[in-house]
Order: structure tokens, then C-alpha cells, then sequence
């Protein structure tokens, strides 16, 4: 059998009710960090949601520049294609005055 004297039995009571005190602030504490852990990973999921949302309206913008891309190239060469015609159109008509002019000239 062991005995203690009554200071030591303070002690070991006062010790004892510090480790409660302690083990008790560890436990809110960690109850604390629990919850800001909870909300970091709903925060990430909703950061992650906006990503993949945004990933997707950047490609749907990609693909529109695409088109908006093509539908110029066919229009600059639909023009191109305009201006070589009234080009010959052109010079056939300077051709064609020439032609009348020197005719005209030689009567």
C-alpha cells in the first residue's frame, strides 16, 4: 500500500483538474479546427466548381472565335475574290475605250 501526504494529494488533484482544464481547451480547439476545415473543403469544392464552369465558358469562347475567325476568312477571301472581278471588269472597259478610241482616231 502506498500513502501520500495530504499536500501531495492537493497537488495530484490540482494537476489532475489542470489536465482536464487542458484536455478540455485541446478538445474545443480541435473542434475549432475541425469546422474551419469543413468549411475550406466546401470553399474548395465551390473554387473548384467555378474553375470547371469557367474552363467550360472558355472553351465555348474559344470555339466562337473559332467560327467568328472563319466567317472573317471567308469574307476577306469572298472579297478578294470581288475585287479581282471588278478589276478584270475594269480593265476590259479600259480595253474596250481604247479599242473605240483608236478606231475612232484611225476614221
Amino acid at each position: 500500500m502506498y500513502q501520500i501526504s495530504e499536500s501531495e494529494l492537493t497537488q495530484l488533484e490540482t494537476n489532475l483538474n489542470q489536465l482536464a482544464k487542458n484536455n478540455e481547451t485541446k478538445q474545443q480547439l480541435l473542434t475549432e479546427q475541425k469546422t474551419q476545415l469543413s468549411e475550406a473543403n466546401q470553399q474548395l469544392e465551390t473554387v473548384k466548381k467555378e474553375l470547371i464552369a469557367s474552363k467550360s465558358l472558355n472553351e465555348a469562347t474559344q470555339k466562337s472565335l473559332e467560327r467568328a475567325n472563319q466567317s472573317l476568312k471567308q469574307f476577306e477571301d469572298e472579297a478578294k475574290r470581288k475585287i479581282r472581278v471588278k478589276t478584270r471588269q475594269r480593265n476590259l472597259w479600259i480595253a474596250i475605250s481604247g479599242g473605240l478610241l483608236y478606231a475612232w482616231i484611225k476614221k
